[in-house]
């Protein structure tokens, strides 16, 4: 079965290859975001996703050392031994391109060919991450890049608007949330594993429409001094550092903040540190938890 989705780019989007340049699409960057917002989903919803990026072997799945244990995100995308299930194909403007990826305001369509039957728990996930993306995240090899203040503002990426669903519309009507929620946790006890606290997990997200951060405001945020050192108090995990995933997305044409910590204490100590920097009595503070709640 092909199943097509149109998508508008709101701000450019990259996928860049290992020369550093964009002009094309490359399937594995857009493939690879949807895994990473799916494991997120899975997570959230009380399944186990495996940390497919770790150097420890034992901590992601492997189909010829324990056929029986793939996760659910595995199951889906693939690993060692086991095919991913679905291949994508885009379609898209070649003279839309410049040097800071695929303009905005573009059309990009994304055909997705199942290899393999896809269960009806694998299409509501699928169709409920695609909404996630659109509405509460981002695609592609970079996000907001360093947002800074007024004239040396960092450059947007990564937002877009699904157009056209297509067939994958109706996917999260074949089943409910709460079947979904009940195989994933069967299959999390099956597996008898427990997801790894660091990696995202959708509960722990929070958004914040009609703001921005900048730099400044996002080192005070996670505890670096104006160089970008980390302070004796610093928040080393939410900062990050190269090489890992962000925990905090800031984006000035869209004004909008989201990220995601690690459990509800942390989420709390965050609220309170963005209203001081903020500076509003009261933030429009949306969390995972309540955005899972509305799915059906």
């Amino acid at each position: 079965m092909n199943d097509e989705i149109k998508i508008k780019t709101l701000t450019p989007l990259w996928t860049g290859d290992i020369d550093g340049k964009c002009n094309k699409i490359k399937e594995t960057g857009i493939i690879g975001s949807l895994r990473w917002w799916y494991e997120a989903l899975v997570r959230g919803l009380g399944g186990y996703a495996c940390d497919i990026t770790s150097n420890n072997s034992l901590e992601k799945c492997d189909y010829f050392r324990d056929k029986d244990r793939i996760c659910d995100a595995c199951r889906l995308f693939g690993c060692t031994g086991w095919s991913r299930r679905f291949r994508i194909e885009t379609e898209y403007d070649k003279n839309g391109f410049n040097k800071s990826g695929y303009n905005s305001k573009q059309e990009l369509r994304i055909k997705l060919i199942e290899l393999f039957p896809l269960s009806d728990e694998q299409k509501w996930l699928f169709k409920n991450t695609l909404f996630l993306i659109e509405n509460y995240g981002a695609i592609g090899g970079r996000t907001p890049k360093k947002p800074q203040e007024s004239k040396t503002l960092g450059m947007d990426y990564g937002l877009t608007q699904i157009i056209d669903y297509g067939k994958i519309e109706k996917w999260d009507t074949y089943i409910t949330k709460k079947d979904v929620e009940n195989y994933l946790k069967k299959r999390k006890n099956a597996i008898g594993k427990n997801n790894v606290k660091d990696l995202f997990n959708f509960k722990n997200y929070w958004i914040i429409d009609d703001c921005f951060l900048n730099r400044i405001q996002i080192n005070q945020l996670v505890g670096r001094d104006d160089d970008g050192n980390y302070t004796e108090n610093a928040d080393k995990w939410l900062g990050g550092n190269i090489g890992e995933s962000k925990k905090i997305f800031s984006f000035k044409t869209q004004r909008k903040v989201f990220g995601y910590v690690r459990d509800e204490n942390e989420l709390e100590k965050l609220k309170s540190k963005l209203i001081k920097i903020i500076g509003r009595e009261k933030i429009d503070f949306k969390t995972g938890k309540k955005i899972l709640g509305d799915l059906k």
